[in-house]
């Protein structure tokens, strides 16, 4: 069990501009501002077991006086953010704190969570603290930056610092952490730090209402500016600010992605972000802001904008061992040949060559990807032979 001390002030929440006014009433004490998800924020003022979540209290925002220490949880499909110390904190499912009003102490047990400090000025200690090592070795301490994200298991504790500097106290060893850095720490591998990509810029759309008439109507073209060093891109959307439950999540190697959201329809606000991630070090970088997007009105035949995209292939001319491909399909598809990506020109037309090192007859594979997520799968045969 990993625990968490938090010395005048502690973490929480991806920094990034809202798309939408949340309202923090600027307090010193520790108060629960935001609830989302399954709405299953657990509390006692004694240990709670995970396994009997469900027999603890349930938070009410509206009623709730933190006079006592207390403990809380969220189950696996429930987020909730709080304030304290000038720092805004965002806990996520399956995460486990203490808190303690009298000696403002605040343990994270274990779980994910982001910060934001507000009030920068002030410094920001936490201690962690595995229960097994309490009388075996000194606790590493951290300062914290002004905005990054901590995830604890029982195993190692990794810590990405998005904005400011960041220390990482192990024993005799101080590890400064600049922005955009990363670290891991494990009991028995000691510490490994790494430099993260920073996030993407200019992303679009940031603030978007969707009015659904026609199929076609609910393809969001996301697009953000590339990142030196990524090699690809991960894109996930979320139906509320605090990303308890992730709607969809997908990599992409370029900067752009088509998705309609005609599939999630039923949530209708959605938040999304996009981090580059590097194949150096295997690391994701930091978050993107956060964009908002809304859905309204609806479109009545479905069926349609739902359906598999056609795919027509016109020519497969070959050419020593050279095969040129021309053909068509629809707008706002992704398109491979072979596995490799194929730009799809905006009438739907594509060009491309494929190359075999051997004659003999070979295969093809296509297959092209609606905004939709539904696939359709082609495959053609070639002879190259010797000139």
């Amino acid at each position: 069990m990993v625990l968490i001390v938090l010395i005048g002030a502690v973490i929480m929440f991806n920094t990034f501009k809202s798309p939408v006014n949340l309202q923090i009433d600027k307090i010193s004490e520790f108060k629960i501002t935001q609830i989302s998800g399954n709405g299953n924020v657990y509390f006692d003022n004694n240990p709670i077991e995970s396994k009997h979540l469900s027999l603890a209290k349930r938070v009410d925002i509206k009623r709730m006086q933190y006079l006592d220490e207390i403990y809380l949880a969220t189950d696996p499909h429930t987020s909730f953010q709080f304030y304290c110390f000038g720092t805004s904190f965002t806990v996520l499912p399956d995460s486990y704190i203490y808190y303690q009003p009298k000696t403002k102490e605040c343990w994270f047990f274990k779980g994910k969570f982001h910060w934001n400090r507000e009030a920068k000025k002030k410094k920001v200690e936490i201690s962690i603290k595995r229960e097994e090592e309490l009388d075996e070795s000194p606790p590493q301490i951290i300062t914290l930056s002004d905005a990054g994200r901590l995830h604890i298991t029982g195993d190692w504790i990794k810590v990405w610092n998005y904005s400011g500097n960041l220390k990482f106290n192990y024993g005799s060893d101080t590890y400064d952490l600049k922005t955009n850095n990363y670290l891991i720490y494990r009991k028995d591998q000691g510490v490994r730090e790494s430099r993260i990509l920073h996030s993407p810029e200019f992303i679009s759309p940031e603030k978007k209402v969707i009015s659904q008439n026609e199929p076609g109507d609910s393809v969001v073209k996301f697009n953000w500016k590339a990142v030196k060093g990524a090699q690809r891109y991960i894109l996930r959307l979320y139906s509320s600010i605090l990303r308890e439950d992730i709607l969809y999540e997908k990599e992409v190697v370029t900067n752009r992605l088509n998705l309609d959201l005609l599939q999630f329809e039923d949530f209708g606000e959605f938040y999304w972000q996009v981090s580059a991630y590097g194949l150096e070090n295997n690391s994701e970088g930091a978050p993107s802001e956060m964009g908002y997007l809304k859905l309204v009105g609806a479109i009545l035949n479905k069926e349609k904008a739902l359906k598999p995209p056609a795919l027509v292939i016109n020519t497969l001319d070959v050419s020593g061992n050279m095969v040129l491909i021309e053909g068509e399909t629809e707008k706002n598809t992704q398109l491979f040949i072979n596995n490799a990506p194929v730009t799809v020109n905006m009438d739907g037309t594509f060009i491309h060559t494929v190359n075999f090192e051997k004659i003999g007859r070979h295969r093809i594979d296509f297959k092209v990807i609606s905004a939709s997520g539904i696939e359709t799968t082609v495959e053609r045969y070639v002879l190259i032979y010797q000139d």
